[in-house]
């Protein structure tokens, strides 16, 4: 059993849920309590003539029951899995399932069977061929106008963009979206998150608008680049690689550490970004997550637990945005994870990833022996060799890394973006704490 009380309380809804759970978190509560390696089980004596059934599936952790709620997981679920995280001493081994939790595993594995078999239908190439070749020539029409407006603003100056912020790129971002390039129009409204009231600004906006001509450069030369850069610039500009296509590739089977999970708000759209590191393989991989409006997240993993997993990689340079194929328990042992304990270490791997791919957005990292300091209004982590390096942490999760350090050093995972040393994780002495949950 991986998850502990305050991981599965993460997969709760909203804090009404975790506290219900909390409550039914107790053998009283249940008529029955049943386990075995694939499932747990349960039925909850409700307000209703008949007792509310509820499972959980332990292969790929999923949520069933028959209450009326619309939360996700429901209380029932939430309690049922804490209990058994707290207490399976009380649970009832057998293999013997009742028909709810045989259909509904039953049911969940014709789907991902399902799933598969659509993933290897065979596509029209003939009218594949045919949208291609209609969305490169909206492209390349896109991509002319875009060269031109970053002639247009370089030769008349950056000097009045403060100005008007928020409205000089409007227009060529929409342009981007209608020459389906949607790469280049997100790659546009990050100049919003620039703060033209701080010094430095300049050095920011001309940053994004050189990289935006260097990938035009790139898309123009994209014939005599190496396969690896075309693709590179090819997802920057917004080409997506169909799922089955990633799925069909040569996977790495390894024992993987959940060791962080972030939500992002985009308009109407969530990003959840999970950090994974392979401990047979030494590799991070990313797992990238989208919800529209109020979906419900799909993924029941939370910072912390250790999975058994076949993980494929999106084709890139420097592959990082990775896909689960398929998941299975945990078996045996995990590894040791070999933690660098300089920023020297970091730096030379940070600078490898960019000469390889020079727009990569985000860097995982992990390093053992640094402290926390605040100096000069400002927070900083020193390695061993008393190199120290500013962390972008916002100052509430940097008061909690340092009351959790004791000012002592420890260990941490981390993301550098854009430049920036963001901590998610950090550990000492066995326990650690995440920054972003």
């Amino acid at each position: 059993m991986q998850y502990n009380r305050e991981q599965i309380l993460q997969l709760a809804p909203d804090d009404a849920s975790a506290k219900a759970g909390r409550q039914l978190a107790t053998p009283g509560k249940w008529m029955v309590r049943a386990a075995n390696e694939l499932a747990i089980w349960g039925e909850c004596q409700g307000s209703g003539r008949n007792p509310y059934q509820t499972a959980i599936d332990l292969t790929n952790i999923a949520f069933k029951c028959n209450c009326p709620s619309r939360k996700f997981p429901c209380k029932h679920g939430l309690g049922l899995f804490l209990l058994y995280a707290e207490d399976q001493g009380t649970f009832h081994v057998t293999q013997e399932m009742p028909a709810y939790v045989s259909e509904w595993l039953s049911k969940r594995q014709a789907r991902e069977t399902t799933q598969e078999t659509k993933e290897e239908k065979p596509v029209d190439e003939t009218a594949r061929a045919k949208r291609v070749e209609s969305r490169e020539k909206k492209v390349a029409g896109g991509m002319e106008e875009l060269r031109a407006w970053l002639s247009d603003v370089i030769r008349a100056g950056i000097a009045q963009v403060p100005q008007q912020a928020y409205q000089f790129h409007n227009n060529i971002t929409a342009r981007m979206v209608d020459a389906q390039a949607g790469g280049l129009a997100g790659q546009l409204r990050q100049i919003n998150q620039i703060n033209f009231f701080n010094e430095g600004w300049q050095k920011q906006l001309l940053k994004r608008l050189s990289a935006l001509y260097i990938i035009s450069e790139g898309y123009t030369n994209r014939d005599s680049l190496p396969a690896a850069t075309a693709r590179d610039i090819a997802t920057l500009i917004g080409w997506t690689i169909p799922k089955e296509e990633v799925l069909q590739t040569e996977p790495v089977t390894d024992h993987w550490i959940v060791l962080s999970v972030t939500m992002s708000d985009e308009g109407n759209v969530t990003t959840e970004r999970i950090w994974l590191y392979g401990l047979g393989s030494s590799r991070f991989a990313l797992l990238l997550n989208f919800y529209a409006g109020n979906q419900p997240y799909q993924t029941m993993l939370v910072p912390g637990i250790q999975i058994d997993a076949d993980i494929v990689y999106y084709p890139a340079s420097v592959p990082m945005r990775a896909m689960i194929r398929q998941q299975r328990p945990v078996t045996g042992h995990p590894g040791q994870i070999d933690i660098p304990d300089s920023f020297s270490t970091i730096y030379k791997n940070i600078s490898g990833t960019l000469s390889q791919n020079p727009f990569t957005e985000q860097i995982p990292f992990m390093i053992e022996g640094i402290r926390a300091t605040f100096a000069n209004d400002r927070w900083f982590v020193t390695d061993l060799e008393g190199l120290s390096v500013p962390i972008a942490n916002p100052e509430d999760e940097c008061w909690n890394m340092l009351a959790f350090s004791g000012g002592r050093r420890f260990s941490a995972f981390g993301v550098c973006e854009q430049g920036q040393f963001d901590l998610h994780f950090i550990s000492a002495n066995r326990q650690g704490i995440f920054l972003k949950s």
